[in-house]
């Protein structure tokens, strides 16, 4: 996974690794095009590993509470790098215009 999970209280919170730190906010990056594209690759990167988390997952459920949670995890986990890529997307095409 590329977050970790932390028990704060009664909630669970979840924070990015600090390699991802710096795709919080895709418009605070220098606008340089080796930025934008090592941004653009970084983006790239996580969506692929969350991708291929959630396969993992479909194919290893077996009705278990444990399998279920994983499921749900990488689903959450690739709709989180599906956003961050339209984020950086967005982000570097209003640049252009």
């Amino acid at each position: 996974m590329t977050t970790t999970t932390a028990q704060a209280g009664f909630a669970k919170v979840t924070s990015p690794y600090p390699e991802e730190q710096e795709l919080l906010d895709p418009a605070l990056a220098a606008p340089t095009p080796y930025q934008a594209a090592q941004l653009r690759q970084k983006a790239s990167h996580w969506l692929s590993r969350a991708q291929k988390e959630l396969h993992d997952a479909i194919f290893a459920r077996d009705g278990s509470e444990a399998s279920l949670d994983r499921f749900a995890s990488a689903r959450a986990e690739l709709d989180s790098a599906e956003t961050w890529a339209l984020r950086v997307a967005e982000a570097f095409s209003r640049r252009r215009d």
